[in-house]
């Protein structure tokens, strides 16, 4: 007799493998448009996210501004030479600054008492652009100089359009570009991520100039208390470093022309030569990827 043949066990259904995966929608963040225009915090939380702001910019940030540093006295030169080459520009500075009680010339030159006061608020701001923006207070700082433009928080208002504080963003970004990448003792890579993180932070600023001249997101914002403060602070303190004449700092804040907690590009114009460039004076190097001897002069 045959044997029966042993049964086979069931095997069950090979799984068909899923083609399906997160939709886009699930995929994305979540950005509230209307805490864009009514919370400072979250719209930066937003650029730098956009714009992957990290700790790795705040580290080339804070280990570039010594070398930055010894470029300001010639940038504040050159920014506002370029600034009176235009009368559509210099005639903004004529709007006497509530911290200067100085003569006052016509027509702004060079060596003109009102300029020569800003040029010490254009070096603190540029040195504030190159300190550590790990904390809130930074950005709060650069929202301020935006607002300066727009003839709020002043005693006297001031006016600057758009086009203009762009414009003069772009002159500065340009100019720190060429004078960190023809650094001949500074390593490649802190080149790069130097220029990369002051890109980040120029931007920002230029958005945050944006903000206040724009009409975009009107329809959030309500009306606000703006308090005028003293040249140089922020909340009522001081957050500009290395001005002098703050005894006698007036109720106005900074602005294009004296750009104290709202300093600017256009706060401050340096005494130099026409031909004056930045040039590094190299300090004490920090790492071993830099050299302190020589320093050369940028061409």
């Amino acid at each position: 007799m045959l044997n029966a043949p042993a049964p086979v066990a069931a095997t069950a259904p090979t799984p068909t493998p899923s083609t399906t995966t997160a939709r886009p929608m699930e995929r994305m963040k979540h950005i509230s448009r209307e805490e864009l225009y009514t919370n400072l915090e979250a719209r930066i939380r937003y650029l730098h996210d956009f714009l992957d702001f990290s700790g790795r910019d705040i580290d080339a940030l804070v280990h570039g501004a010594k070398y930055i540093k010894t470029l300001i006295p010639a940038i504040v030169n050159i920014v506002y030479k370029k600034l009176l080459q235009y009368d559509i520009t210099a005639r903004a500075f004529t709007t006497r600054s509530t911290s200067f009680e100085g003569p006052m010339d016509d027509v702004p030159a060079e060596n003109s008492p009102q300029i020569l006061h800003r040029k010490m608020f254009m070096k603190a701001y540029l040195t504030k652009l190159c300190s550590d923006p790990s904390k809130m207070e930074f950005w709060e700082y650069l929202d301020k100089v935006g607002m300066m433009h727009v003839g709020l928080g002043r005693a006297h208002p001031l006016h600057v359009e758009y086009i203009h504080l762009s414009a003069c963003l772009s002159f500065i970004q340009d100019i720190l570009t060429e004078a960190i990448l023809s650094h001949p003792r500074l390593h490649l890579s802190r080149k790069i991520a130097l220029v990369k993180a002051l890109g980040k932070v120029i931007w920002i600023q230029n958005d945050l100039f944006a903000k206040w001249q724009m009409r975009d997101g009107a329809e959030f914002v309500g009306s606000e208390e703006v308090v005028v403060e003293k040249e140089g602070y922020l909340h009522g303190k001081r957050v500009l470093d290395d001005v002098d004449g703050e005894d006698g700092e007036g109720e106005g804040t900074p602005t294009m022309t004296s750009a104290g907690a709202g300093a600017c590009p256009f706060s401050g114009m340096a005494d130099l030569k026409v031909d004056d460039e930045p040039k590094f004076t190299e300090p004490e190097p920090a790492d071993p990827n830099v050299a302190a001897d020589n320093p050369a002069q940028k061409t």
